[in-house]
């Protein structure tokens, strides 16, 4: 209320003897309101703003042409000091006596060739000097991956498809000058791409404002048809490419920038953030997003070429001989480069069949992504060279030749005059720029002065820092200052990475996905989450060539030896992606559901986390297995009306959910209810959790009991997941890691639970979480029938607990997904509904609405399967060890075992022909299962004028999902990225309840 004091004072006082310090108050008061806003506005509506444009113009939007493509470098540092060109030493002999290579030397860091790979393409990104004036940057000032997309429209049409999914040509990019930088560069560019096409086909999957459609639903017919797909595939892909350069903008403050600070060897998920809103102690808003304008200075900083590993500098070799044969590389002039390039365009073919690395595409445009995977590999094992005077390959010698002229045309300033404008002491002697004697020496004699030492070999050959904390690019000192100066100004000067980087331009999703995650693998890397998803099953997710890339994994085990985490990963070279056969036809899939030659392939992942005998969902031991679970299965039904008992209970808490969850807003007539997040998720949970496992359910973190519904929902999907679903790799390792936790505080609360019921053996370490367990969870109601079953059969403490706790997870969220998938199917079906309200608990037709719907919209599309021989199944041929995915959705919509397959049909003979996979059945068996899912059926549809709740809050908000794996939808959890279970849908009843009751 400060505000509304000051003007209270300034009204009383504007005329009283304080008149004059109440002006100057007020004069505050008016610039600390005006300095509250941006002036002039940080940026503009409207789709002309919204989106990058090819050639950088309009970043600014009041001086569109800052930082555009295809206009001169700035200068930033002005010359004062005299040093005519006639007066330098030739630039051939500077190199020859202070750049060449005399021998490799590893870089002190364990930087890897991948590390200047990527800073090339970086460097790429925001230089490009024209061969025809030297004085024009040909590509824009600003992070927006010009390589790929181009810096013009002519180009940036020559790699899009415009079919109205926003997609590019298959692993294309704009850049041609980087067919002659080693191939680890093209396939980084390859993967950005890959990237982009993921990102546009995940925006058309999402669909988040619903006003985008497959274009292949257009009909033909309609005359419009061209525009709408036009404008659609502008949309998509404007929209996938902000959303890619910000992935490029993440990597660079994640991977790049903690290897540059050392961060990766410290452990440290710290890094520079110049995005954000800042204001000075005035109140004044620091200026950001104003644009930026690359200059020559820094075009003479970025010349690394002095750390090219000598598998880089053999490469480089290969293609100068191929480029120029017959000529030495000391007789190479410029004009010589300037021939031979226009040589290289003219031999060019179209964008799309470019080739690089000796690689070959595919008849689809593709590269083999072992192909690809295999070069990041290398250039991760080959470790980069240090910076420095005299370390340059002589192979290079053209482009070093060609940057000192260029640095001359220019008329830059001189290395002393340079660090000078950055704040940086002045070199007094060329001994102390370099301690190196003799490199002091050859240098004096070429300058004569230090004053006269120019800043293109000042840079080069300036002595390199020691390895030290806070230090990982170890340069010289001058490169070391300037570049993150660079840094903070290409990004905190881009409007697209401040003002209008919003989940609205970019997507909710898009906005989240391209977020850095610091809790991730490799400190929150970014390039790693890129490998994984350009290249799947090419990298593992616990291996440091996924997420440390830019330093060799022989460094990386050194320094997270030193820091105790060295257990997490994995040093050795991933080997190639395994092939996963698909069974997709419905004999075939009944062939490997059923065949003796197969068994479900989740024991080695089940191994990884859970302890011990039992856990009959997911073990390698089938006979154990079979034999845990027919005495589960036995247990759970022990007389012929138990089947009953149980369906009914589901009925009940169903029934009791639905009214107590409900609510009133506008019209007190109706009720609402979140049939998803409130009722049917915690539904099958109740009874797993209470009436088999013992665990007791609290309404709150502060209250008594063993977990929330919440927390407990959460960390078995996490469980099920891991176990049995196709989850994001790069999310898999601090999934297991998750999971492990998970497990053993169930199976620790679980073991209590059956021995306080039963009465067993413990161990002393296991007596004192009973103990603890029993106090704090007070007295158990009734004796747990199935654990005390189990162990009236002779089974162990372990064998009991882990059996149970496969109970919790095999018949709880699965089935809540399941129930939640046949209510939102029949939903939309009125005749369906009004036969469901009609049923009574006996009705067989219940069961068969249950077949049909699990059959025509099943919760997930397939299981994995493991071949236990050589065998041919139809078509397929398989090999022992290879795992198959069992497609049951595509099966179950054969028309010769389901005539009208899209078509409900509760009449449908032999229900043996239907098709179960894993989880729910496995572990309660298809009758139970099915009973328990149609008296939920009946207890949802039951309620008088149940129906959807208004708009989009009555839809399940999924999507399908377009890659064949187990999932066939996703949505969007809280922080709007992707999930594999649902979290809402409202519907509305009637209030009072009207509710049918048949008995």
């Amino acid at each position: 209320m400060a505000l509304e004091h000051v003007v209270a004072f300034l009204s009383k006082h504007a005329d009283g003897i304080l008149k004059n310090q109440v002006q100057e108050l007020q004069n505050q008061l008016i610039e600390l309101l005006y300095d509250d806003l941006s002036h002039p506005p940080a940026t503009y509506i409207g789709t002309q703003y919204q989106y990058r444009t090819a050639d950088g113009s309009y970043n600014n939007i009041c001086d569109p042409s800052m930082g555009k493509a295809d206009l001169p470098y700035a200068r930033s540092v002005q010359q004062t000091h005299p040093n005519p060109r006639n007066m330098l030493p030739d630039a051939g002999l500077v190199f020859d006596s202070l750049l060449k290579r005399e021998k490799f030397v590893r870089h002190p860091a364990g930087l890897s060739s991948m590390m200047f790979s990527f800073a090339a393409l970086v460097i790429h990104t925001v230089f490009r000097t024209s061969h025809k004036d030297v004085s024009i940057n040909e590509t824009s000032s600003y992070v927006d991956l010009a390589p790929l997309y181009g810096n013009n429209v002519e180009k940036l049409s020559k790699i899009r498809v415009g079919d109205g999914r926003g997609l590019l040509h298959p692993d294309t990019f704009a850049e041609d000058r980087l067919l002659l930088l080693p191939p680890a560069v093209c396939v980084l560019l390859v993967l950005f791409n890959r990237n982009h096409n993921y990102i546009a086909n995940k925006l058309l999957e999402i669909n988040e404002r619903g006003t985008w459609t497959n274009p292949d639903d257009i009909p033909v017919g309609d005359p419009q048809r061209s525009m709408k797909i036009h404008d659609q595939d502008e949309e998509i892909f404007q929209t996938a490419r902000l959303i890619n350069c910000s992935w490029f903008g993440s990597a660079i403050f994640s991977d790049y920038f903690s290897s540059i600070l050392g961060l990766a060897r410290q452990g440290s998920t710290w890094s520079l953030d110049p995005f954000g809103e800042i204001r000075d102690m005035d109140h004044k808003l620091f200026e950001r997003g104003k644009g930026n304008v690359c200059s020559v200075e820094f075009n003479c900083l970025y010349r690394w070429h002095a750390t090219t590993s000598e598998a880089d500098e053999k490469w480089v070799e290969q293609l100068m001989g191929h480029v120029f044969p017959n000529q030495s590389i000391d007789s190479l002039t410029t004009q010589d480069f300037k021939d031979a390039v226009l040589k290289v365009q003219a031999e060019e073919p179209d964008i799309t069949h470019w080739t690089f690395g000796n690689l070959q595409r595919g008849k689809d445009g593709r590269f083999k992504d072992s192909e690809l995977a295999a070069i990041i590999k290398n250039a991760v094992e080959h470790p980069a060279a240090t910076f420095g005077a005299r370390g340059t390959p002589h192979i290079m010698r053209l482009h070093e030749i060609m940057g000192i002229e260029s640095n001359r045309r220019w008329g830059v300033c001189s290395l002393n005059e340079f660090r000078k404008f950055l704040g940086l002491k002045t070199y007094s002697s060329f001994l102390e720029w370099n301690s190196n004697p003799e490199v002091a020496e050859v240098a004096e004699r070429l300058y004569g002065n230090i004053e006269n030492l120019e800043l293109y070999v000042g840079l080069q050959a300036e002595e390199a820092k020691p390895l030290v904390d806070g230090a990982g690019l170890c340069p010289g000192y001058t490169i070391s200052r300037a570049i993150l100066s660079d840094a903070i100004a290409l990004t905190r000067g881009d409007r697209y990475f401040t003002a209008d980087y919003t989940p609205f331009n970019l997507t909710a999703w898009g906005f989240a996905d391209s977020q850095r995650d610091v809790n991730s693998p490799g400190n929150g890397s970014i390039l790693g989450r890129l490998i994984l998803r350009g290249l799947p099953g090419e990298f593992t997710e616990n291996s440091t060539y996924t997420w440390f890339p830019l330093q060799t994994p022989e460094s990386m085990k050194v320094f997270l030896g030193k820091l105790g985490t060295a257990g997490r990963y994995n040093f050795t070279r991933p080997g190639n992606a395994p092939i996963i056969a698909t069974a997709r036809e419905y004999n075939d899939v009944r062939q490997v559901l059923g065949g003796a030659q197969f068994r479900p392939s989740y024991g080695d992942k089940a191994a990884r986390v859970i302890s011990g005998e039992g856990f009959f969902l997911a073990s390698n031991n089938d006979a154990e297995s079979q034999r845990d679970q027919r005495e589960v299965l036995r247990v759970l039904q022990t007389s012929p009306d138990e089947a009953e008992k149980i369906a009914h209970y589901f009925y009940e808490r169903t029934r009791k959910l639905i009214i107590s969850k409900s609510y009133t807003l506008a019209d007190k007539g109706i009720k609402f209810v979140d049939i998803a997040r409130d009722v049917l998720r915690y539904v099958p949970l109740y009874w797993t959790a209470t009436e088999l496992a013992g665990l007791t359910l609290k309404a709150d973190d502060d209250s008594w009991g063993d977990y929330t519904e919440p927390q407990l929902y959460d960390m078995i999907t996490d469980i099920y997941s891991f176990l049995f679903l196709d989850v994001d790799s790069a999310k898999a390792l601090n999934l297991e890691e998750r999971v492990k936790e998970h497990i053993t505080d169930l199976q620790r609360h679980i073991k209590a639970n059956v021995l306080a019921d039963v009465g067993g053996k413990l161990s002393i370490a296991g007596l004192v979480g009973t103990i603890q367990s029993l106090f704090s969870t007070k007295a158990r109601k009734e004796k747990l029938s199935v654990a005390e079953s189990l162990f009236a059969n002779g089974a162990s403490v372990e064998r009991t607990t882990n059996n149970v706790l496969s109970l919790l997870v095999g018949a709880s969220v699965e089935l809540s997904q399941s129930i939640i998938n046949i209510v939102n199917f029949y939903l939309d079906q009125p005749n369906v509904v009004s036969q469901l309200r009609a049923a009574d608990a006996k009705n067989p037709d219940l069961e068969s609405y249950i077949y049909e719907a699990m059959r025509i919209d099943p919760p997930f599309r397939g299981v994995y399967r493991e071949s236990l021989a050589d065998q041919n199944v139809g078509s397929l041929t398989l090999s022992k060890g290879q795992r198959v995915f069992v497609d049951l959705a595509h099966a179950s919509q054969d028309p010769h075992v389901f005539p009208n397959p899209r078509t409900v049909n509760v009449h449908r003979e032999s229900k043996e022909r239907y098709l179960t996979g894993d989880g729910v059945t496995r572990s309660l068996g298809v009758e139970l299962t099915t009973k328990i899912m149609s008296q939920v059926l009946r207890a949802v549809f039951e309620f008088d004028g149940i129906r959807r709740g208004p708009g989009l809050s009555g839809t399940l908000k999924r999507y399908k999902v377009a890659e064949e794996n187990t999932l066939r939808y996703e949505y969007l959890g809280e922080d709007q990225l992707p999930t594999a279970w649902p979290n809402t849908m409202v519907l509305q009843v009637s209030s009072p309840y009207i509710v049918t009751r048949f008995v």
